[in-house]
């Protein structure tokens, strides 16, 4: 027999996104239409935003070769930066647990290399790097290295005490205490960093192609290019596949995590 419950659950799972989605929808044709938008397409007027069933009117040859070239690039640069992100963060944060002067030394520096404004890093690093394809992934792992080394410390210092005492009454190495007690405990809040940090690597990504011009365009110097040259559509569809790219690897952490993690953990099913 099928608990009612369950279909409950169920229910509110499909209505809820569902319903939000149509609301989207139903907010971006108000807008569209709302505007000094002219449809014709006798006219050489640009459209200001194109309603949903315009979306891909432009959406053939040069245009979507131009696109798939740029998400790729963007792609590239967004895993790199992240890969490197996560594996500098996890580091800085199995160290700062390590011991408190490490931690108190280190934690400040973090906190200003996020909250300082990326453009006010950019002349330093044009000076030091140049604009290139390695500005553009410093520019990612400055983004998004943060949440992954917060959440690495907080997962870390957050084992109960009662189960270090435990590890010490096994006289355990401090290696073992990381290994098998630490970082197992720490790896749902090193999973939730790294699915917040993949969002900001393409964030990055994009703001590195906004500063950075040399080289191949990606999805951010494309979405200015479509902008100054009046292509509404275009530049929506640019934007929209960046979007779906953190979507995409959001998702992918969240999989993992499903994998790593198991059912044993309630951020697991998030």
């Amino acid at each position: 027999m099928i608990d009612s419950h369950t279909v409950k659950k169920s229910l509110v799972a499909i209505i809820g996104p569902t319903a939000v989605f149509v609301a989207f929808l139903s907010a971006w044709y108000a807008v569209a239409y709302s505007l000094d938008n002219n449809f014709s397409p006798a006219s050489g007027k640009p459209m200001i935003v194109p309603p949903p069933h315009r979306l891909f009117e432009d959406f053939s040859g040069t245009v979507r070769d131009r696109i798939f070239t740029a998400l790729a690039i963007s792609t590239r640069t967004a895993l790199t930066g992240l890969a490197i992100s996560a594996v500098l963060g996890v580091l800085l944060g199995i160290l700062m647990a390590q011991a408190k002067w490490i931690e108190r030394s280190l934690w400040p520096h973090l906190i200003a290399l996020q909250v300082t404004p990326i453009i006010a890093i950019v002349p330093l690093m044009i000076r030091l790097i140049g604009a290139n394809f390695t500005a553009r992934v410093a520019v990612t792992v400055i983004i998004s290295i943060f949440p992954i080394v917060s959440n690495t410390l907080f997962g870390i210092q957050s084992v109960p005490q009662g189960l270090r005492d435990l590890f010490k009454l096994h006289n355990c190495t401090r290696l073992t205490v990381l290994l098998k007690l630490q970082l197992p405990y720490a790896s749902p809040a090193i999973f939730t960093g790294l699915r917040v940090s993949a969002g900001l690597a393409v964030i990055g990504a994009i703001v590195g192609d906004f500063f950075f011009t040399r080289g191949d365009p990606g999805l951010g110097q494309l979405i200015t290019f479509f902008f100054l040259n009046n292509l509404s559509g275009p530049m929506f569809i640019t934007a929209l596949f960046a979007t779906l790219l953190g979507l995409m690897l959001f998702l992918g952490f969240g999989l993992v995590n499903r994998v790593v993690v198991g059912r044993w953990h309630d951020s697991s099913t998030l």
